[in-house]
């Protein structure tokens, strides 16, 4: 099952999906550029990375900041409640989605009967 949350795009959804994976259950953890980047399906640039977490840190779903380690560029972030709770706000989206949509099919399906009722009467 994919993460999917309706308030964020394409990009931080990927980012978050991401980072939730790295973190392992854990509040407070260590992740490099390139493992985020890797995990990311969709093409995505350091500097977009760079944005993107500066969006959702604004937005509050974590707090980050770039350290160097070793020479190598790392992001010290730390999940805030907001971003713990993605995957149940996702999920609850799917639900919401699945049920809006199950709710149309059958207003259609309702319709058709409908119609074909009043055509039988008529006729």
């Amino acid at each position: 099952m994919t993460m999917w949350n309706a308030t964020l795009d394409r990009k931080e959804n990927e980012v978050m999906r991401a980072l939730l994976t790295l973190s392992a259950g854990k509040a407070r953890f260590l992740a490099s550029p390139d493992e985020v980047l890797a995990l990311m399906r969709g093409k995505c640039d350091e500097e977009g990375l760079e944005r993107t977490l500066a969006s959702l840190a604004q937005d509050g779903y974590f707090d980050y900041i770039a350290t160097d380690r070793k020479g190598e560029k790392t992001y010290v972030v730390e999940l805030r409640p907001k971003g713990t709770a993605f995957v149940r706000s996702a999920h609850t989206d799917r639900r919401r989605f699945i049920l809006r949509l199950a709710v149309a099919a059958l207003c259609g399906l309702a319709s058709a009967l409908l119609g074909l009722l009043v055509k039988l009467i008529v006729s």
